[in-house]
C-alpha cells in the first residue's frame, strides 16, 4: 500500500532470513521484467546451497506500473506480462536442470550455458521451488504450464474452488 519506493527488496531480506534460521522456508518475491532470469537462476542457487535446500521463488507478473516505469522498464499490457513471466520460469527451470541449457523465446535467451553448481536437489524437489499467483485466466494458465505452487487469493471459497480447478485442468494436459 506504500508504494515501489517504500519497500525493501525482497531477495536481500530472504538471504538474511535464510542465514538466521535452520528450518524456515523462505520464497523470495521477484518481477521479470526487473530481473534478468540467468541472474536470479544464479541468485537462488546459491541461497539454495547457502541455506540447504531452504530457497523458493514467487515469480511477480507486475501490477504495479509506477514501479516499472520509474525505473525506467517499459510496462507491458496484461496477458504480455504472463508471457514474459511464463519464459521466466520456463528459462529457471532449463538453467537449474539441462547441462547445456537453451531458451528462445520472445522475452528471454540462453545460448549453451551450464550453471555450475545447479541448485540441491532431492526426491520431489528438483530445484527451488516456483510459485505464483493471480486470479486472471492468464495467471491461471501460467500456473497449470509451468508453476509449482499457486497461490489463490481475493475470492470466495467457490470461486478459489474454480480457480484451483481450472489449474488442475491446465496442469493435466501439459504434464
Amino acid at each position: 500500500s506504500y508504494g515501489a519506493a517504500y519497500q525493501h527488496e525482497s531477495t536481500s531480506f530472504s538471504l538474511a532470513l535464510l542465514l538466521a534460521t535452520e528450518r524456515l522456508k523462505v520464497i523470495a518475491a521477484v518481477h521479470p521484467g526487473l530481473w534478468q532470469p540467468g541472474v536470479l537462476a544464479k541468485w537462488l542457487a546459491t541461497a539454495d546451497h547457502l541455506s540447504n535446500g531452504r530457497i523458493a521463488t514467487n515469480v511477480v507478473s507486475g501490477w504495479f506500473k509506477d514501479e516499472f516505469t520509474k525505473l525506467g522498464e517499459p510496462w507491458l499490457e496484461h496477458g504480455e506480462r504472463y508471457r514474459r513471466s511464463e519464459e521466466f520460469i520456463r528459462y529457471l527451470k532449463e538453467i537449474w536442470t539441462s547441462e547445456h541449457a537453451e531458451f528462445n523465446g520472445d522475452f528471454y535467451r540462453l545460448h549453451d550455458f551450464d550453471l555450475k553448481p545447479k541448485p540441491l536437489a532431492s526426491e520431489g524437489r528438483p530445484h527451488p521451488e516456483v510459485f505464483q499467483g493471480g486470479n486472471s485466466s492468464d495467471a491461471r494458465g501460467m500456473a497449470g504450464r509451468v508453476s509449482d505452487w499457486y497461490f489463490a487469493n481475493g475470492n470466495a471459497p467457490e470461486g478459489i474452488a474454480e480457480q484451483i480447478r481450472d489449474v488442475e485442468d491446465v496442469a493435466a494436459v501439459n504434464g
